[in-house]
């Protein structure tokens, strides 16, 4: 008889909500996370003096319908706050153009890019069916081409103005990175809702959650056992074996594939193959305001730099009392590679030198930088991605003992996590 009925192994928001959902049937069990802390770097509040910006996870999106039930769950829905601001490019020339929507970026467009734009969108609510929050099926023209090969013919005004800077926002590649399938399913997403953050960060949500659930900090698990066939329990990187009849794998899938043992040898290839883009970031705390009716900049038009968006954090007033500046600087990959691999001071010149363009004489602002490192920042869903997911899936449902759950298996959003999370506790009920 083991001591405990479900081990899930990563305290991000699919663990913690899978911890929820068996915990109330009166299941006993236990959360083990690596690090420290909740959200293990990909859901994390940046904070200087009383001033705050997510560092991760930034939006919650109001079709996240499970994730604002656990809001509403945790006493947390009068503390969601309006995401608001504008959008700053650099055209041909550098000179800024803002706009507050579609129709302002129409006007920046020209006619025929405002067209393709149009088109563009029509192509998301038209497009074969598919959901948001799971992968279920494969589409193969949508799978198999990149989104930059979908929109070869497209005029320039639309790939710089529309499709290079979303998919830098949204995905943090370029085009040809990115499958056409992940592109329409983030187009679909950002053109059909509004979205919140909440007063303290994201991460706030995870530690209500953490504060109601058995947690354990500094546990990394190194290893399933199994017992035959069957998913046992798992190992500690001190040694100590922990049993249960079932274990919830919840940690980013590249991770998930170290502690795979070689028996489950399809499952450990695969999340170790799963492709990554590393994102290395860099918060800069500005001693004075800036215009804070601006969201977000974007430089594709003008330059081909690895910095070439940035965020201003001070839209959200309820996070930034100081009324001071917090803008960071996101790269797209591949660059994201090599900026990864730089030392953190270099690191931060080339994002000053980027974000120069978007705030002139920014390094004399400057009160203090600091540099995010996420080596599994978000998954990257090149062309083929979509089939090899849906064969991963076919395969961890014939085994026994555990389950594998996480947004990167279903489109990267957040709600998907939630999401997974039920799916998994549900097969862990009936292990």
């Amino acid at each position: 008889m083991h001591e405990l009925d479900t081990i899930i192994v990563g305290a991000g928001i699919t663990g913690l909500a899978a911890a929820r959902r068996l915990q109330a049937t009166g299941q006993k069990v236990l959360v083990l996370e690596a690090s420290h802390r909740v959200g293990d770097g990909r859901v994390v509040r940046v904070e200087r003096r009383g001033d705050m910006a997510d560092g991760g996870a930034q939006l919650i999106h109001t079709n996240y319908d499970e994730m604002l039930r656990l809001v509403d769950a945790v006493g947390l829905r009068g503390e969601l706050i309006k995401g608001v601001g504008k959008t700053v490019y650099l055209d041909a020339s550098g000179a800024p153009r803002i706009t507050g929507g579609h129709i302002g970026l129409a006007g920046v467009m020209g006619a025929r890019g405002a067209a393709e734009a149009a088109a563009f969108y029509g192509r998301t609510r038209f497009s074969k069916s598919f959901p948001l929050f799971e992968i279920t099926k494969d589409i193969p023209e949508y799978d198999d081409i990149t989104a930059a090969e979908a929109y070869a013919k497209a005029s320039p005004a639309f790939l710089d103005y529309v499709l290079r800077p979303m998919m830098h926002a949204t995905t943090n590649t370029v085009p040809a990175s990115t499958n056409l399938y992940h592109t329409l399913n983030l187009l679909k997403l950002v053109t059909t809702t509004e979205t919140y953050g909440l007063r303290t960060g994201i991460v706030t949500l995870l530690e209500r959650i953490a504060s109601r659930v058995d947690v354990r900090y500094g546990a990394k698990v190194v290893s399933l056992l199994m017992v035959g066939e069957r998913v046992d329990g798992v190992e500690l990187e001190d040694g100590t074996r922990l049993g249960a009849r079932h274990v919830i794998v919840a940690c980013p899938l590249g991770a998930a594939g170290e502690l795979v043992p070689e028996a489950l040898g399809p499952a450990r290839k695969f999340l170790q193959e799963f492709p990554y883009t590393p994102l290395p970031l860099v918060f800069f705390f500005l001693d004075r305001p800036i215009s804070d009716d601006v969201f977000v900049y974007f430089g594709h038009p003008f330059r081909e730099t690895p910095y070439n968006m940035a965020v201003n954090h001070a839209g959200r007033r309820e996070m930034v009392p100081s009324g001071k500046a917090i803008i960071s600087t996101w790269a797209a990959y591949p660059s994201t590679v090599s900026m990864s691999e730089m030392s953190d001071t270099d690191t931060i010149a080339q994002a000053l030198a980027d974000l120069d363009a978007f705030i002139p004489g920014v390094a004399e602002f400057v009160e203090e930088a600091r540099v995010m490192k996420h080596r599994r920042g978000i998954a990257r869903y090149a062309p083929g991605t979509h089939r090899k997911i849906l064969d991963f899936k076919a395969y961890a449902k014939r085994l026994s003992g555990v389950s594998f759950a996480g947004n990167d298996y279903d489109s990267v959003h957040m709600e998907s996590g939630v999401r997974s999370a039920y799916r998994a506790a549900a097969r862990a009920l009936q292990s």
